[in-house]
């Protein structure tokens, strides 16, 4: 018996053959509900690749507070957990899968496509011109994640783009959307510029949203703040990425052809 870790990319289309046969042969399937969102990864997904599978959705609760459930059961069933894009991408995953091997309990991850990688390609920038990625939570009642707007000015000063990933709090209902997180570093960094005496970025620079990247609906919009807050997108998961101050010439074409920037050749050499 085992307990299998499986990526199902960033939808239903991208399982890869290891991840149906490891479905196919389970006991029980867990359904991540928590890190992120695969559209079509469902029960009736799991169903039809494994009608006598127990299949489960796992929240945060689960995943976080109660995760030795799943590694007790996995001592006497074949379990998985199924995670949108890839497995070891979220720390939670991670923590789970190093806890079972540390119990002795057999556990095993299967890669899937990333979502990560997924937005960078839907992109057309070249990946190593990507900083440190950060993730942008919603603001708090005596919180607000001015690191995000730190990691962003950080990577610009070495030329530099930055994914920021945005803020899913599933259990709640709630995922930000691409204008949302315009909205929110916007008024972050002119809290923080403020306070430090210097000329915010993020408002003049290239910014990037992609919606539901890797799938039929994917869409790329590029161009000022103001441009790809007030475009339409699908449903999340929505990213959002702020380019380098300059851009490479076919980062530039590609930002055009791909995402529909009108701007992007004259704002990328500023």
């Amino acid at each position: 018996m085992a307990l299998y870790i499986v990526g199902a990319g960033v939808s239903s289309e991208y399982l890869t053959l290891k991840a149906i046969q490891v479905i196919g042969a389970a006991d029980k399937v867990y359904l991540d509900t928590y890190t992120s969102i695969a559209p079509g990864v469902d029960r009736e997904l799991v169903r039809r690749l494994n009608p006598r599978a127990e299949v489960v959705e796992a929240p945060r609760r689960l995943l976080e507070d109660e995760a030795g459930k799943l590694i007790q059961e996995a001592r006497e069933k074949t379990v998985v957990l199924l995670v949108p894009g890839d497995p070891l991408h979220a720390t939670t995953h991670v923590a789970l899968f190093i806890e079972a091997r540390r119990r002795g309990v057999e556990a095993h991850v299967v890669p899937g496509v990333s979502g990560l990688q997924a937005v960078i390609d839907a992109t057309g920038l070249q990946v190593y011109r990507f900083g440190k990625t950060v993730t942008l939570v919603y603001p708090e009642e005596g919180f607000k994640p001015y690191s995000t707007v730190e990691t962003i000015w950080a990577n610009r000063e070495r030329g530099l783009h930055t994914l920021v990933l945005l803020d899913l709090r599933l259990d709640a209902g709630h995922a930000m959307t691409i204008p949302e997180a315009i909205r929110i570093l916007l008024e972050l960094e002119a809290e923080l510029a403020a306070e430090e005496g210097r000329e915010p970025e993020i408002r003049g620079a290239v910014v990037v949203g992609v919606a539901r990247a890797g799938t039929s609906e994917q869409r790329c919009i590029a161009g000022t703040v103001e441009e790809v807050a007030a475009a339409s997108y699908p449903p999340p998961p929505h990213s959002l990425v702020v380019a380098a101050p300059r851009l490479h010439p076919v980062e530039e074409e590609a930002l055009e052809v791909l995402c529909g920037c009108k701007t992007c050749r004259e704002k990328g050499k500023a």
